[in-house]
């Protein structure tokens, strides 16, 4: 394995008006430890459609920021280690606690997806990209379902009582009005629709089906009722990553800096 630290990227909902989401932002740990900042074009988009400003400490959109130390946009989004509740939050997250080596800042961004009530904001993580021991490459994600509050209570349930490695079917919602290229889950046996997969990954995957391969989608962590509903349903989804497959391809992802500043469209981290 290379490198297991996620490339994060920054979305932001016009909560006002469209209460439409717009990636605005990149966030990556570079070989040197350092972490990097840049804005992406949707920020451009956000601009010009619901007239977002600059994020406090972040108020120059075309440039490139660096830090020894997580910026505070962000580390503002992690549970203290100190806190009572933070080993139960960590292994709600699927992730390892161990004592001696803690997870990743940017690991724990990616699962938790940052969300806090008194802002618009959210992170999620890039694919990792697997390379096998032959030589082949696999996309991979892991994911909270999203949206189960809004599916009947039976479905709910269900959710809760999905098993551990459970195959999860995709399901196209293209005549969602909100997204046409929108994904729900559901079940294989009994056709509970349990929620949705999260938005932006949504367009690599219907890219990889255009390409006739196989999209494959289990149960990675169930959490109890007593979670947020957020996070309930871990999943994990992999496919094959071709040659000349790129991820998150859309311009709202491009970087505003120039290239001689690590813009342009990313490469993702291998695992």
């Amino acid at each position: 394995m290379i490198d297991q630290t996620p490339v994060i990227y920054l979305a932001w909902q016009d909560s006002l008006r469209t209460r439409r989401w717009f990636v605005v932002g990149r966030l990556r740990r570079l070989p040197e430890s350092q972490y990097e900042f840049v804005y992406t074009r949707g920020y451009e988009e956000a601009q010009q459609v619901a007239n977002m400003q600059p994020i406090l400490g972040f108020m120059e959109t075309n440039r490139r920021y660096l830090a020894d130390k997580l910026f505070p946009l962000f580390q503002n989004r992690l549970m203290s280690p100190g806190r009572e509740e933070y080993s139960g939050h960590i292994e709600r997250l699927g992730l390892a606690l161990d004592p001696n080596s803690p997870p990743e800042p940017l690991q724990v961004l990616a699962r938790s997806g940052g969300r806090r009530a008194t802002d618009s904001f959210e992170v999620f993580p890039a694919p990792l990209q697997h390379r096998a021991q032959n030589g082949n490459r696999s996309y991979l994600i892991s994911f909270f379902v999203h949206g189960i509050r809004y599916v009947p209570a039976e479905s709910q349930a269900r959710a809760s009582n999905c098993a551990l490695g459970e195959r999860l079917l995709l399901l196209s919602d293209w005549q969602n009005k909100y997204d046409s290229n929108s994904m729900m889950l559901r079940t294989e046996m009994d056709n509970h629709l349990l929620g949705w997969v999260p938005r932006y990954y949504c367009a690599d995957i219907h890219a990889l089906r255009e390409r006739k391969l196989p999209v494959e989608v289990t149960v990675e962590r169930v959490n109890p009722v007593s979670s947020p509903p957020w996070q309930r349903v871990l999943c994990r989804l992999s496919a094959p990553w071709p040659e000349d497959f790129r991820a998150f391809t859309a311009s709202e992802y491009e970087p505003l800096i120039d290239k001689d500043y690590g813009g342009g469209i990313f490469e993702p981290a291998s695992m």
